[in-house]
């Protein structure tokens, strides 16, 4: 989910001011995939948290621009071994902690695989919008429907269950299927849960995201940054939104 958290980061309105942050308990990748540097990281945005209290402006500090074509994309990237980073999600999602909850900024946070007792958990009930990859095929939805109980428990917000490239079912299908299984099963609303996809098959999108290819020109016209750009248009209307200084800030989480 790295790659579409980047891409949706990427593809956002700018005065949304966006910032990328990875929440992934087992370790960040956008580092050592694009060159940055090993510090400001996750465990800096943890300390300086502690001193602020959640002051938006600790962004200045320690995001780093990840450059896409002619988008740089503020990042907090996660140090590449887990242990630092769950050792810093706990400081960053604790009753009372608003920096990953801005008023005027949009944050996008990769947490990683879902697991239950992840320290990333927390961040999801922070979350306007929840979107999890999949591919839509019989075993990548079996897990889905497996997990999904947990994940609308840890979910006060929307989920969005985002089809990947690759599978065999339809979006109408899946959502037909995650929809019963919502309602009958889980005795939950079905619309807390939405289906969107699948995302087009786009080699170059995906390694320009995975920074193994130069942006050029015209990147954000790429199937994949096409699609992601349409998603993150829907998503919109979901979000919490705060007035700053000249537009309007919305805030959402994302997994991968």
């Amino acid at each position: 989910m790295t790659t579409a958290a980047l891409g949706l980061a990427a593809v956002a309105d700018t005065s949304a001011r966006v910032v990328l942050v990875e929440c992934d308990a087992a370790g960040g990748d956008l580092m050592l995939r694009h060159g940055l540097a090993a510090k400001p990281n996750l465990v800096d945005l943890a300390s300086a948290a502690r001193g602020t209290g959640g002051d938006p402006a600790v962004y200045e500090a320690v995001a780093q621009e990840l450059a896409l074509g002619d988008r740089a994309v503020p990042v907090v990237a996660a140090p590449a071994g887990g242990a630092q980073s769950r050792a810093a999600l706990p400081e960053l999602t604790r009753a009372g902690q608003l920096v990953l909850s801005p008023p005027d900024r949009l944050i996008v946070a990769d947490c990683g695989r879902f697991e239950v007792s992840s320290p990333a958990r927390p961040v999801l009930a922070l979350a306007d919008v929840v979107v999890v990859q999949v591919r839509a095929t019989a075993d990548g939805l079996a897990h889905v429907r497996e997990h999904l109980g947990e994940l609308l428990d840890a979910v006060t917000g929307r989920l969005v269950v985002l089809l990947g490239h690759g599978g065999i079912y339809g979006e109408a299908d899946v959502a037909d299927v995650l929809g019963r299984h919502v309602a009958e099963e889980l005795m939950t609303p079905d619309a807390r849960v939405t289906v969107r996809g699948p995302l087009p098959e786009d080699r170059r999108a995906a390694a320009l995201l995975s920074g193994g290819l130069i942006a050029g020109r015209r990147w954000q016209r790429l199937p994949l940054l096409r699609a992601l750009h349409g998603i993150a248009g829907e998503l919109e209307p979901l979000l919490t939104t705060a007035p700053h200084d000249e537009d309007a800030g919305t805030r959402t989480e994302t997994r991968g």
